[in-house]
């Protein structure tokens, strides 16, 4: 770690391991610009996570999109999951370089930016800067209106202080087809309905499906409740009332009137038995989000709505 001109840095030793991880994965792209674009990711990305294990904050490396060929492909994003806080994006820059590239598709749900200036010859990483919010338009930055890393640690004792409502029930979506449904969930018409309106998770009496609905698709969902939000966000669950060797199940967040579009960036994620992520999708100017899979009974797996760093999840077995 050194300090200039006022200026907090931390310089991260570039290992041989490191190079190779990223040469492995920008070897997947066929355009020479592309695969020095992803090598560059990668090392930002194994940088900023070398920095974080330094400071004793917990990463989800794996999780990071650098990983996936195909989304380097169509996008130049180079995102490090922080555990049960959100992603930061590791942009990459040239020593000399005063302005930072961040694409537009980076730029989206993002708890922040770090600068990392990469030399000629991959040896060395520093973190040079901290940027919670892009205030400039267009995807080059000003590296002299971002902030020290210090600000970096700050923000995240600030985001693990945050309320997180988090669910650890299990819901048992057997018990639905069998016609009682878990506490707290209830029909789409109870949520609509202002005189039975409830936050979610308020526990609930257990109430018959067939009481709710004689459709072949049971659906049922919860609100959700955003500081700072005037309407709550409907979750609903909806899965085939027949047995049968493999459900089918579509996940959906909207707004209750179905008119009101969802908060900019409001994230759904599909997660395994694991925790880690296998489908996401992101609100841009949309009332209604639907995610749609299949499972085998006894599969486990969560779905977790997020905005910014606070989130709900909510756990279920089939």
């Amino acid at each position: 770690m050194n300090y200039s001109h006022h200026e907090l840095t931390f310089n991260v030793p570039i290992t041989q391991l490191m190079r190779s991880q990223a040469e492995h994965v920008s070897q997947c792209q066929d355009d020479s610009h592309k695969s020095r674009q992803v090598y560059r990711n990668v090392l930002a990305v194994l940088a900023v996570n070398y920095y974080c294990q330094c400071m004793g904050i917990e990463t989800s490396v794996e999780s990071s999109t650098v990983w996936d060929p195909a989304l380097q492909f169509f996008a130049n994003s180079a995102d490090l999951e922080l555990k049960n806080l959100g992603r930061v994006e590791c942009c990459a820059m040239m020593n000399n370089q005063t302005k930072i590239m961040v694409s537009r598709e980076a730029q989206y749900d993002k708890l922040g930016y770090i600068a990392v200036a990469l030399d000629d010859d991959s040896k060395e990483a520093i973190l040079r800067g901290f940027s919670e919010n892009l205030v400039e338009d267009g995807d080059l930055f000003s590296l002299q209106n971002w902030d020290d890393l210090d600000l970096f640690l700050l923000k995240v004792e600030e985001w693990e202080n945050q309320p997180s409502m988090v669910s650890s029930q299990v819901t048992q979506l057997s018990q639905w087809l069998r016609g009682w449904v878990d506490a707290g969930w209830q029909s789409l018409e109870a949520l609509v309905a202002p005189e039975q309106q409830a936050p979610a998770w308020v526990v609930r009496g257990p109430m018959k499906s067939q009481e709710i609905s004689q459709d072949s698709v049971i659906k049922r969902g919860k609100l959700l409740h955003f500081e700072g939000m005037d309407e709550a966000i409907a979750l609903l669950i909806s899965l085939d009332s027949e047995i049968a060797q493999e459900m089918d199940i579509s996940v959906e967040i909207q707004s209750l009137d179905r008119r009101t579009e969802l908060p900019l960036n409001l994230e759904i994620s599909i997660l395994n038995d694991e925790g880690q992520v296998v489908m996401q999708a992101l609100a841009k100017s949309t009332e209604h989000i639907k995610l749609n899979f299949s499972g085998q009974p006894q599969e486990e797996f969560g779905v977790k709505v997020a905005l910014g760093p606070v989130s709900f999840l909510e756990h279920f077995v089939i």
